[in-house]
């Protein structure tokens, strides 16, 4: 007969409650590792947001961190989230206003001085039409009074823009913010460098309406794009920038000047916020792809702003004024649009590329 002692009781027991003990702690591992699993879908973890805010951008000895990057698939979707167009109203009516106040205001602004002054024009040289005696009254094609009446309305447009993510970048800088952002006050390289080129562009209209010097009043919206054309090639140039850019530390190398823009636009304008910022620094990072598109894309609008800067220069040295203003505003826009609606078949073009290479290396 098998006996058994209190002893050997006491040890089964002992045994069965560390087993459970062991199977508990593995459950409970195994359920906090499926939790980090999950967060780590190319979002910021709350561990990362709490640890970088924008107010906590440096390390303890004063200089400045790298952004936290996302730790999910390199192929995943960039941009997430699907905001309505009434999320933010004053941003999605921007565009609507650049059209008004830049294109429509403008030309009837010009043109129905025009049509009032060549009428009058017209009364007076009859008498010596009738004569058959060339009328020695100029015809009226400007003055600097309607010149300067003309680009009161240019750039409201773009100023409301401005404004509108300068506002949003204030009041929501967790949100939205560059990842390296110390002050909701540093906004991001996008508004800094809307808001000089607005200026660049804001210097010749005033001369050239104040002067009545018709040239440079028309040439005014390519000193803007000359000045972007010219920070474009900077930035095709590896060097390491002296500042902090965006959600890059001072002494990163620059980037092209595209993927500035597409950063901040998307983000701020395009409300996908900061988790966006940092799935698309990890793309950049991990997909030579990627990087390759930016700079044929940041080559692509320094050609096109040569190409704009050709077609206005030959409608402003050959047409007369009243024809040369409509097609220098016509063909602004149409470069525009054009560069534009090629750039977003380009990135989707690439991005589908870039998921069927994904598929295949998985296969």
């Amino acid at each position: 007969m098998i006996q058994i002692t209190s002893d050997d009781v006491w040890d089964r027991q002992s045994n069965s409650t560390a087993i459970a003990s062991d199977q508990n702690h593995a459950m409970n591992s195994s359920t906090e590792f499926e939790d980090r699993r999950i967060e780590s879908t190319g979002t910021l973890n709350a561990e990362d947001e709490d640890s970088f805010t924008a107010n906590e951008s440096t390390n303890e000895d004063g200089k400045e961190r790298e952004p936290p990057t996302a730790t999910g698939p390199a192929y995943e979707k960039l941009a997430q989230k699907n905001p309505k167009p009434m999320d933010h109203p004053s941003i999605t009516i921007g565009p609507a206003m650049i059209i008004l106040f830049d294109i429509v205001v403008p030309c009837i602004i010009y043109y129905v001085w025009f049509d009032i002054h060549r009428s009058q024009w017209v009364d007076d040289c009859r008498p010596y039409a009738e004569q058959q005696v060339t009328c020695p009254l100029e015809k009226p094609e400007f003055d600097e009074h309607i010149l300067g009446y003309a680009i009161i309305s240019f750039g409201i447009g773009e100023l409301y823009i401005l404004i509108a993510r300068v506002q949003r970048l204030l009041y929501h800088p967790d949100e939205c913010a560059p990842l390296l952002s110390r002050s909701s006050w540093e906004l991001d390289a996008t508004s800094w460098v809307y808001g000089v080129s607005m200026i660049c562009a804001l210097i010749p209209f005033v001369v050239g309406s104040t002067m009545a010097i018709p040239e440079l009043y028309l040439y005014s919206p390519a000193f803007l794009m000359v000045f972007l054309g010219i920070i474009m090639l900077i930035t095709l140039i590896p060097v390491k920038t002296p500042i902090g850019i965006n959600s890059h530390a001072r002494g990163t190398r620059l980037r092209p000047f595209i993927y500035y823009a597409a950063e901040d636009f998307i983000a701020v304008d395009g409300l996908q916020d900061r988790e966006f910022r940092v799935r698309y620094n990890a793309r950049y990072d991990s997909s030579k792809p990627f990087r390759r598109m930016f700079v044929g894309l940041t080559l692509w609008w320094i050609c096109g702003v040569c190409v704009y800067i050709g077609c206005l220069s030959a409608v402003i040295w050959t047409l007369e004024f009243h024809y040369a203003f409509g097609l220098s505003l016509g063909i602004l826009f149409s470069y525009i649009i054009i560069w534009a609606a090629v750039t977003y078949y380009w990135v989707n073009w690439e991005m589908e590329r870039e998921r069927k290479r994904q598929e295949i290396s998985n296969c």
